[in-house]
């Protein structure tokens, strides 16, 4: 391991649950207790001044995201620029020595907003495609040894890309997928500095720690879920077809029950069985090792467990409301807080208080479980609440409620709100960034088709909330709606358009407009996205 953050990502951040007897009480993020102790800690984190590499400010960012925070606020903007910075410099230059700085940069700029910093997170994760190593692992460069904990990031990046609508290659996560077999230990964990044995018969690698083995028992699972062996591709229907078009792009048919447009990639040379007989190796090591006061790298192996639980939940489509697991975590991390709100420990090996800190909200807010139900369900971007909203600015009385933008949550509510409504200059960016659409095929089948047409409405709240939705949605039929909403008179319209078309299209940089486009500008990219368009769909039908 190194010593300091900026060389110290060290040990994956994978938790395991406290070593105490007896039942704890049950928890969720919600539970007043719950909050309560994040509260405290985000309170800290605001005031007290971070001095951290990218990695660290990212992941302080992070968590006061998950802990609800707004997007403006300074600390999660002021990530925002480093890791924008960071993806620049990685592109130019690469990053000799880690890769932690880097991939959770990535991670960071996908939970935040995909397809504004679409570029960004291509250049990350080309980067990182570029320097996984032969045998599929990621070390140091130049190369030291095989190391699991990076390793482990450069798989949660590579997750996190492809759910942002990169183009992942199979093999490289097949690749990394077969290296943590063959690395795994006799007794079903992993250490830091894992031999590649070029053999999947397990070898003693040494004496198995709590963050490795999370670590490499996770990022199996993640593994499993990009390759489509899990409960949620079953779910879905299983496996695409194979058209020679990128993921994004490949029409999915109707009658195969696909709600969710979750994309999963081709496996060659990859045995499920075989994958899932070495997770629960690691699974059967956790049963028997479980604890949370671990001495080394404590609170980096706690949240490291929630993401390791979360992907397993995931996979095996087995979640539980209140686990056990995170049940005993919440007792553990509420006794161990300090005064101030922080938690560091000697074994932290110089990550400071504010990582560590970050790592336990990460995990008492279930922030990785929140990533995979935004990334795999296309959940809407705002859900109503109970009770009256805290926002009432530009609240209408609609059935006899209290109803605001922020509380739209699909077409038929954005479509009640605006008929309802006598004064219709209410402000349009108190709307959701995107409206949620039904998990049930047929219904979401609808909603899409209102939605297309709602990107000619004589309301601009209508139309760009129709195009921010449309644009989050992997569906190539969004496309003619996109492409007409180019020349929509609002240049918000105009922009979120051309985000979705970049989305869907992988086509980072794109064909245009340019911000603040002239009319001349809007035309000219319009027919280049028809073109594209009707190169890969010749029968496409598009807007006058």
């Amino acid at each position: 391991m190194i010593s300091g953050l900026s060389g110290c990502w060290g040990v994956v951040l994978l938790a395991v649950l406290v070593g105490v007897s007896g039942s704890a009480d049950a928890y969720t993020p919600d539970s007043p207790e719950v909050r309560q102790v994040v509260d405290k800690a985000v309170a800290w984190l605001e005031k007290n001044e971070l001095k951290s590499p990218v990695g660290g400010q990212c992941l302080v960012g992070l968590a006061l995201l998950k802990a609800g925070k707004a997007q403006s606020h300074p600390l999660i903007q002021s990530a925002i620029a480093a890791a924008r910075k960071s993806a620049e410099q990685f592109a130019a230059k690469g990053a000799p020595g880690h890769c932690y700085n880097e991939t959770i940069a990535c991670i960071y700029l996908c939970d935040v907003d995909p397809m504004r910093y679409a570029p960004e997170i291509n250049m990350f994760a080309q980067g990182m495609l570029k320097r996984q190593r032969p045998n599929g692992c990621w070390s140091y460069e130049p190369y030291t040894y095989d190391d699991t904990s990076q390793t482990q990031y450069g798989v949660l990046c590579l997750w996190a890309a492809h759910q942002a609508g990169v183009a992942i290659p199979a093999r490289a996560i097949e690749s990394v997928a077969h290296w943590l077999m063959r690395s795994q230990s006799t007794d079903g964990g992993w250490v830091y500095r894992a031999a590649d044995n070029g053999s999947y018969e397990r070898v003693s690698q040494g004496t198995s720690t709590h963050s490795m083995t999370a670590a490499g028992t996770g990022s199996l699972y993640v593994c499993a879920h990009l390759l489509g062996f899990g409960a949620d591709a079953k779910r879905s229907g299983g496996k695409q077809e194979k058209s020679g078009l990128p993921p994004a792009l490949q029409k999915v048919e109707s009658e195969q029950g696909k709600g969710k447009r979750q994309m999963y990639l081709q496996p060659s040379g990859t045995n499920a069985q075989q994958l899932f007989g070495f997770a629960a190796a690691g699974d059967a090591w956790f049963a028997r090792n479980l604890r949370f006061d671990v001495r080394e790298y404590r609170l980096y192996y706690i949240y490291g467990l929630e993401r390791y639980k979360s992907f397993q939940e995931l996979v095996q489509g087995q979640v539980v409301p209140e686990p056990d697991w995170y049940n005993q975590g919440v007792e553990f991390l509420r006794k161990s807080q300090l005064a101030d709100g922080t938690w560091e420990y000697e074994g932290s090996y110089g990550l400071g208080a504010a990582v560590d800190t970050a790592f336990a909200v990460l995990f008492l807010t279930r922030s990785s479980q929140k990533a995979i139900k935004k990334a795999t369900l296309d959940e809407g971007v705002l859900i109503g609440g109970m009770g009256l909203p805290k926002d009432l600015t530009n609240a209408r009385m609609q059935d006899g409620k209290v109803v605001t933008p922020q509380m739209v949550r699909d077409v038929d509510d954005l479509l009640e709100l605006l008929s309802s409504t006598e004064d219709k200059e209410f402000d349009p960016t108190a709307l959701p960034g995107g409206l949620s659409l039904d998990a049930d095929l047929t219904k979401r089948t609808s909603q899409l088709e209102r939605l297309r047409a709602l990107v000619t409405n004589e309301n601009f709240e209508a139309r760009l909330a129709a195009v921010r939705t449309l644009a989050k949605s992997r569906d190539l039929d969004n496309v003619p709606a996109l492409i007409y909403a180019l020349s929509d008179p609002n240049w918000m319209v105009v922009e979120a358009a051309r985000d979705g078309l970049c989305f869907i299209s992988r086509k980072f940089q794109g064909y245009g407009p340019p911000p603040n486009a002239t009319p001349e500008q809007k035309q000219a990219a319009q027919i280049k996205w028809k073109q594209w368009y009707l190169a890969i769909r010749p029968d496409g039908q598009l807007i006058d």
